[in-house]
C-alpha cells in the first residue's frame, strides 16, 4: 500500500493489520541469507546487548510512570486545573469533557500535535485562541442573530466568562440625559460635570469597577467622592488608599470638610475615627488588615486606589499588587490615575485577576492648560504652549540670552553690518558666491573673506572651561539669581509657586538664600504667626525649641515655605495648611508633593530637570514631569498654567532632551512584584490564597497565564491525553502483528538520539566552516535519512544535489540555510495516490514541477522525491561520493519546501536571470528557424539529445542508491570520518569535546544496526511513523503540563529556596505551619523582618534601655547615604548591640547565599543596616 494509505491504517482492524503481517513476512522470506548472518552476529555482541539494555530500560520507566488521566490523589492536587481554589478546572463543564473523543485518524493526530505545539509557543497563543474563538462566534452567530432571548443569555455568559478576550472594556453610556440616568445622585455639586466625571458617576450608580485616566488637576477626586456617598447611603464602608502619609492627611482635611466627622483616618502611628464609614489609610494599612483578615473588610463596598501609577515604585509597587489580588470579588474598585500608555492592559489584568469587567474612563482634557518656558536672562521664553509642539524659537531665544553681554553684543554688531551690506547690495562682502557683471571675482573673494570672519567670529567666544561642556546646563543658580526669580514670579503675579528641588538639602539651601524677601501683607504675615504658634503648642516645650522648628515658623511669616520628608509631621502639615489658604506664595518642595496632592499653584518651578533615581542621575521621565508640571493652573482662577524650568548654566538644557520630556509618552504600568518574607510566612497562615496563587495573579505573570487559564487549553491537554492513551492502547494491541518490526519503539528512540547528536555536530561544524560542512554535505554524498511524518521515510538512501548555501542566509548558523537539497529513494512499497495533497503554508497548490523541490519520479521500479534534508533528518553520512551532475537533476524554485522563498533569491536580485547561453525557445525568437550548414544541423542535434541525458544521469542515481540501500542492509555502507570534516580548523578547547561527539556518533549508529527494524522492507515506516506520532505527542504534552503547573511560573524557583531559609531558620517547620518566629516576622513591615526576628530570640533587647532600643532600631529604618562607622561616642552597651545586629544580618545574607538566592552578606548588612542616626536618636 502506499504511504498515507499505510499511515490511516494506524489503528486500522484487526484483519487489516493480519493482512500487513503477512506481506511483511513474505517480504522477510525473500531477504538473503547474508541478512540472517549479521543479525546472528549482532545478537551476541556485548555492546549492542548493553545498549538494548539500556533501551529497554528506558522503555520501563515511561511504561511504569502514571499516565495523564490516572494520577494519584496528590498528584491530583497539585496539578494547577485540578485545584478549584487556584484557576480554572477541566472538570468545569463535565458534560463538554465526556464529549470529548480522541482523535484516532492520521490527520487527526497531526492537526491535534500542531495545536499542542502552538500552545507551548507563548507567542502564538493568543492568536490561535483568537482565531479560534472567532470561528466559534461565527458560526454560532448566523442562527442566533435575532433571537434576543439568546443574545441577553450571551451577555450574562460573557459577563461571567472566565475565558474573555479581554475584561477591559470602552464602551461608553449615553449620557445626553444624565440626570434621567441618575435621577437621585448621592452627592450633587454645584458645577456641571465633565463627561468623563459623569462617565463614571453613572457606573458607580451600577456598582461596577472603574478606571479613570486623566492628567493631573482635572478632578479625579469627584470619583471618589461618590463613591464615598454612595457608601453612606447604603451604610457601607468606603476604603480611600494613597501612597504616602502627605496625600492622606490632605484627603482627611478635604474629606471631613465635606461629609462631615464620618470620615476616619488610619496611619502607622494614629487611628481617628477607625469606625466611621469613610476611612483614609495608606496601602500597606490595608494589606496588613487584609492579611490578619479583620473584621472591617467584610463592611467594605468599595476601595478607591488613588495615584495607581506609583505601582512602577521599585520598593512599595508590590504593595498594590497584593492588594488588588487579595481584596474580596464582591469590592468593588476604582482606580484614579494619570494618563498611562497601557491602561487596558493594567485593567484587563485587574478584571481578570478579580473576575469582573473594568471599565476604562480615558481623558486627555486638561481644565487648565499649560504654557511651558525657559527662565534665561531674567525672562520667559516660551518652548511649549497647551498641546502644541515643541517652539524651537523660544530655545534658541533662551540660549541667546545666556551668552555673556560681550558676545550678545557682538553678534548685534554683526547682524547690524550684514543687514547694511545687504541693503546696500554688496553680497559678496556678506559671504555669496561672486557679485555680478565684472565683479564676479571680487564677490568669490569677498564670500571667502566673509566666511573666514564668521568662523573666527564663532571661535571668538567660549563658554567657561570649568566642569564638562557637557554639563554646562545643569549649574545650580545662585543667591542672586533666585532673588531675582522670585521678584519676577511676584511682579507678574505668578504666585502661589511651588518650586521642585529633586534634593532635601537643596529645598533648605535656596529658602535661606531669600531670608531678605517678604512676600506676604502685614495681615497675612499676623494670620500665618498666629497659625504657626497654634501648631507649635502641640509640641512639648524642649521640640518647640528645635533650630527646625524656629527656622520654619520664620520663614511661613513671610510667605516661604518648605515640604520634604525630613520636616517634623506636624510641620509638614502646617505648610500644607498655610499653602492651601494662600499664605505661602513660594514653596520649595520635592517630588513627594506632586504626588496626588491637591494643592495646585498658579506655576511650577523645576531648579533642575535631572534627579537621582538611586542608581545614578538621569534626566525626567516624561511621565514624572507631567505629573509635577499638572500642579500648574488652579480651575476656575486661572486661564493657563505656567510651569518654568530655569536656566542658570552658560546653555539651556539640550534640545532633544526638552523635546522628549515635553512631548514624550508617559511611562507604562509595570509590575514591580517579589516575593518577601513577610509576604510568604501571611500566606502560610491564610487558607484562601496559596503563594504560588499570588505569583500566579501578579501582573508580572499576566501575560503567560492568560494565554494558558482559558477553558480551550484545558480541553486541548485532556484530547491530547486521551488520543496518546488510545494510541499507545493500539499499539500494545498490534505488538503481535509488527513481524520484523518487533523491536520498533526501541529502534525509534535509538535513532532519535542519533538524529539530535548530528543535528548538533553538523551545526557546529556549519557555524565553523559553512558550506559542505567539510565535504560531508558535497555534491554526490551518499547518505542515509529518516523523515517518518515528514517525507514518509526511513533509513532511506540519497544522494546530495545541492549543498547548504552560506549565501541563503545573512549569517552563518541560521536555521534557513542548514538544509542540502537531495534525491530520496523511498522504500518498495510506497505508492504515491492519484490525487495528492500538497500543502505549502495553508494553501493548496498544484503538483510541483518535474526537477523541482518535492517533485516525486519514478525509475527503475523504484519511487524517488526531491526533498530539502534538515540537520535532524540525518542518519549517517557514508564515505560514498559519486561523480554527478546536479544542473541536470535539480531545478532551482523560488520557493523552498515550507514554502518560504529563498533568501539567496531575494538578497541577489539577478538570481533568477537565466545566462544567455540556457535561454529556451519561448524567450528566442528565432528558435524554430533552422540554419543551413552541417554546423547548424550538428546544434540542432545535440539540442535534441540534453533530454535523455538527463534520464541517463538520474538513472544513475537512483542506481547508485539502490546500491548503497543494498550495502547498508548487509550493515556495509561505510561510514566517514566527520573528524576529517573540521580539519584545519581551529578549535582550541573544544576539540576534545568534538572528538568525543563523534566517538558518540559512531557508536550510535552501531547500536541502531543492531535492531531488527532497521532492516525491515515491510511497514517500517508505517510503524514507525505510530511511534513517532506517540513520542512527539507525550513530549508536548509534558511540556504543556509544565506551564502549566507552577514550575513554569518565573518567581517559583526564588519562592522555594525563601521557603528552604525559612524552614531552615525555625520559621515555618515541614509541614509549611507556620511558627512562633514566623508569626513575629508577619507583624514587621516596615524593615527587614528576619533581622528584626532574630534580635528578638537572641535577647538582645533584654538588657536594654528604651532610649538605647529606639537608636538600635533606627539603623533599619534610615535610608540616607552615611558613613556606617559606629560612633565612638556611643554607650558600650549600645555599640555592642549594633555589633552583635551586624553580625546577625551578615549571618543571614550567608544563610541566603547558601540558599541559592542572588544574594552576598556584607552588600545585604550594609544594605539593611544604616548607623549614621543612631547617636543622635539615642541623644534625642
Amino acid at each position: 500500500s502506499s504511504s498515507s494509505d499505510s499511515d490511516n491504517d494506524g489503528n486500522s482492524s484487526s484483519s487489516d493489520s493480519d493482512s500487513d503481517s503477512d506481506s511483511g513476512s513474505n517480504s522477510d522470506s525473500n531477504s538473503g541469507s547474508d541478512s540472517s548472518n549479521v543479525n546472528n552476529a549482532r545478537d551476541n555482541d556485548p555492546k549492542i546487548i548493553s545498549s538494548k539494555q539500556q533501551i529497554k530500560n528506558r522503555m520501563n520507566t515511561i511504561a511504569t510512570s502514571t499516565p495523564a488521566s490516572k494520577k494519584s490523589p496528590q498528584e491530583a492536587k497539585e496539578h494547577p486545573f485540578m485545584n478549584k481554589a487556584k484557576q480554572v478546572t477541566i472538570n468545569e463543564d463535565s458534560s463538554s469533557n465526556n464529549d470529548i473523543i480522541p482523535s484516532n485518524n492520521v490527520e487527526e493526530i497531526d492537526h491535534l500535535i500542531q495545536e499542542l505545539t502552538i500552545t507551548t509557543k507563548s507567542s502564538e497563543m493568543e492568536n490561535a485562541m483568537r482565531k479560534r474563538i472567532q470561528n466559534k462566534i461565527q458560526s454560532s452567530s448566523n442562527n442566533n442573530n435575532n433571537n434576543p432571548l439568546h443574545l441577553a443569555k450571551k451577555q450574562l455568559a460573557e459577563s461571567r466568562s472566565t475565558t474573555r478576550k479581554s475584561w477591559a472594556v470602552t464602551t461608553k453610556l449615553p449620557i445626553q440625559d444624565f440626570h434621567k440616568l441618575v435621577p437621585n445622585p448621592a452627592i450633587s455639586y454645584p458645577f456641571e460635570l465633565d463627561d468623563f466625571q459623569k462617565q463614571a458617576v453613572a457606573r458607580l450608580e451600577r456598582s461596577e469597577c472603574i478606571f479613570v485616566a486623566a492628567h493631573t488637576s482635572a478632578g479625579k477626586t469627584v470619583c471618589a467622592e461618590y463613591a464615598i456617598a454612595l457608601a453612606r447611603k447604603h451604610c457601607t464602608r468606603a476604603i480611600y488608599t494613597s501612597p504616602i502619609k502627605a496625600l492622606s492627611n490632605q484627603k482627611y482635611r478635604d474629606f471631613r470638610d465635606t461629609f462631615g466627622d464620618d470620615v476616619g483616618l488610619i496611619t502607622g502611628d494614629m487611628q481617628i475615627g477607625a469606625d466611621s464609614s469613610c476611612l483614609i489609610m495608606t496601602t500597606e494599612i490595608l494589606r496588613s488588615m487584609l492579611y490578619r483578615g479583620a473584621d472591617l473588610v467584610r463592611d467594605i463596598e468599595w476601595v478607591i486606589f488613588d495615584e495607581v501609577h506609583y505601582i512602577n515604585d521599585t520598593e512599595r509597587g508590590v504593595v498594590w499588587e497584593e492588594v488588588i489580588i487579595m481584596l474580596p470579588q464582591y469590592v468593588n474598585l476604582i482606580f484614579l490615575s494619570a494618563t498611562t500608555p497601557n491602561t487596558i492592559e493594567f485593567s484587563d489584568w485587574i478584571g481578570r485577576t478579580k473576575g469582573r469587567l473594568v471599565h476604562v474612563i480615558r481623558t486627555d482634557y486638561r481644565p487648565v492648560p499649560l504654557s511651558h518656558f525657559l527662565y534665561a536672562g531674567h525672562e520667559l521664553h516660551n518652548v511649549m504652549q497647551g498641546r502644541g509642539g515643541f517652539v524651537e524659537k523660544g530655545w534658541r531665544d533662551a540660549a541667546y540670552a545666556l551668552l555673556p553681554p560681550s558676545e550678545r553684543e557682538r553678534r548685534e554688531e554683526e547682524k547690524r553690518k550684514k543687514q547694511l551690506q545687504k541693503e546696500k547690495g554688496i553680497v559678496g562682502g556678506v559671504g555669496g558666491g561672486g557679485g555680478t557683471g565684472t565683479t564676479g571675482k571680487k564677490g568669490v573673494k569677498g564670500g571667502q573673506k566673509g566666511k573666514a570672519s564668521d568662523s573666527k567670529a564663532r571661535m571668538a567666544y567660549k563658554p567657561s572651561s570649568s566642569g564638562s561642556r557637557q554639563f554646562a546646563w545643569q549649574q545650580s543658580g545662585s543667591r542672586q539669581d533666585w532673588i531675582s526669580l522670585v521678584n519676577y514670579l511676584d511682579r507678574e503675579f505668578l504666585t502661589p509657586t511651588v518650586v521642585f528641588s529633586f534634593s532635601k538639602r537643596k529645598c533648605e539651601e535656596i529658602s535661606n538664600m531669600l531670608r531678605t524677601l517678604d512676600l506676604n501683607t502685614a495681615k497675612e504675615r499676623n494670620t500665618a504667626h498666629a497659625f504657626s504658634i497654634q501648631t507649635v503648642a502641640r509640641l512639648s516645650p524642649t521640640d518647640a525649641k528645635l533650630p527646625q522648628v524656629l527656622t520654619i515658623c520664620e520663614m511661613v511669616k513671610r510667605g516661604i515655605g518648605v515640604h520634604h520628608g525630613g520636616l517634623l509631621p506636624i510641620l509638614k502639615e502646617m505648610v500644607e495648611i498655610l499653602f492651601s489658604r494662600n499664605l505661602i506664595k513660594v514653596l520649595f518642595a520635592t517630588e513627594t508633593f506632586a504626588m496626588g496632592v491637591n494643592m495646585p499653584a498658579r506655576a511650577v518651578v523645576f531648579n533642575s530637570i535631572r534627579k537621582h533615581d538611586g542608581n545614578g542621575f538621569r534626566v525626567l521621565q516624561p511621565g514624572e514631569y507631567t505629573q509635577m508640571a499638572g500642579r500648574a493652573g488652579r480651575r476656575g482662577l486661572d486661564q493657563v498654567g505656567t510651569v518654568i524650568m530655569c536656566c542658570f548654566g552658560e546653555e539651556p538644557p539640550p534640545q532633544l532632551t526638552l523635546r522628549n520630556m515635553l512631548t514624550g509618552s508617559s511611562t507604562k504600568l509595570q509590575s514591580q512584584f517579589r516575593l518577601t518574607y513577610n509576604m510568604i510566612l501571611n500566606l502560610l497562615r491564610v487558607e484562601d490564597m496559596s503563594v504560588e496563587n499570588m505569583i500566579k495573579r501578579s501582573f508580572s505573570e499576566f501575560a503567560t497565564q492568560r494565554a494558558l487559564s482559558t477553558n480551550e487549553y484545558p480541553k486541548l491537554l485532556l484530547q491530547g491525553s486521551k488520543t496518546l492513551a488510545k494510541l499507545d492502547e493500539n499499539f500494545e494491541k498490534e505488538s503481535d502483528q509488527r513481524t520484523g518490526c518487533k523491536d520498533v519503539e526501541e529502534y525509534y528512540f535509538m535513532s532519535h538520539e542519533l538524529q539530535v547528536q548530528n543535528k548538533a555536530i553538523f551545526s557546529q561544524i556549519y557555524n565553523s566552516i559553512g558550506g559542505t560542512c567539510g565535504g560531508a554535505f558535497a555534491i554526490g554524498r551518499v547518505i542515509l535519512v529518516t523523515a517518518a511524518r515528514k517525507g514518509g521515510y526511513v533509513r532511506a538512501p540519497a544522494i546530495v544535489i545541492r549543498s547548504p548555501s552560506p549565501s541563503s542566509s545573512v549569517s552563518r548558523g541560521a536555521t534557513s540555510s542548514k538544509s542540502a537539497v537531495c534525491i530520496v529513494l523511498l522504500a518498495k512499497d510506497y505508492e504515491p495516490d492519484d490525487v495528492r495533497k500538497r500543502k505549502r503554508g495553508d494553501k493548496q497548490i498544484a503538483p510541483p514541477k518535474a526537477k523541482e523541490i518535492n517533485f516525486i519520479g519514478y525509475m527503475k521500479d523504484r519511487y524517488y522525491i526531491i526533498q530539502e534534508i534538515e540537520f535532524e533528518d540525518i542518519i549517517l553520512i557514508s564515505s560514498i561520493k559519486h561523480k554527478i551532475d546536479s544542473n541536470s537533476l535539480f531545478c532551482e524554485s523560488g520557493k523552498n519546501l515550507l514554502g518560504v522563498r529563498n533568501s539567496s533569491l531575494e538578497l541577489n536580485p539577478f538570481a533568477r536571470a537565466k545566462p544567455m547561453s540556457s535561454k529556451n525557445e519561448f524567450d528566442n525568437p528565432f528558435s524554430n528557424m533552422i540554419s543551413s550548414g552541417k554546423k547548424g544541423s550538428l546544434n540542432q542535434k545535440t539540442s535534441r539529445n540534453t533530454v535523455p541525458q538527463s534520464d541517463q544521469m538520474l538513472e544513475e542515481v537512483i542506481s547508485f542508491l539502490l546500491s548503497a540501500e543494498e550495502l547498508e542492509f548487509r550493515s556495509s555502507l561505510g561510514l566517514m570520518d566527520l573528524r576529517e570534516c573540521m580539519k584545519g580548523v581551529k578549535q582550541d578547547e573544544e576539540v576534545l569535546n568534538f572528538r568525543s561527539a563523534i566517538s558518540r556518533i559512531e557508536h550510535s549508529i552501531t547500536s541502531t544496526r543492531q535492531f531488527d527494524s532497521h532492516f525491515s522492507q515491510a511497514n517500517l515506516e508505517k510503524y514507525y511513523s505510530i511511534v513517532e506520532r506517540k513520542e512527539e505527542l507525550r513530549s508536548i504534552l509534558k511540556t504543556l503540563r509544565h506551564l502549566l503547573s507552577n514550575e513554569s511560573l518565573r518567581l517559583f524557583p526564588d519562592f522555594l529556596q525563601r521557603k528552604a531559609l525559612l524552614c531552615t531558620l525555625g520559621y515555618i517547620d515541614n509541614n509549611d505551619t507556620v511558627c512562633v518566629k514566623g508569626r513575629v516576622a508577619c507583624e514587621v513591615n516596615t524593615c527587614e523582618e528576619l533581622i528584626v526576628t532574630e534580635l528578638v530570640f537572641e535577647g538582645i533587647l533584654n538588657d536594654l534601655e528604651p532610649a538605647e532600643i529606639v537608636a538600635l532600631l533606627s539603623a533599619l529604618i534610615f535610608q540616607e547615604k552615611h558613613d556606617n562607622e559606629l560612633d565612638s561616642e556611643l554607650p558600650e552597651r549600645l555599640r555592642n548591640a549594633c555589633e552583635r545586629m551586624a553580625i546577625i544580618a551578615t549571618n543571614l545574607g550567608s544563610y541566603q547565599k547558601d540558599h541559592g538566592l542572588p544574594i552576598d552578606p556584607k552588600d545585604y548588612c550594609d544594605g539593611a543596616l544604616k548607623f549614621g542616626l543612631v547617636h543622635v536618636v539615642y541623644e534625642w
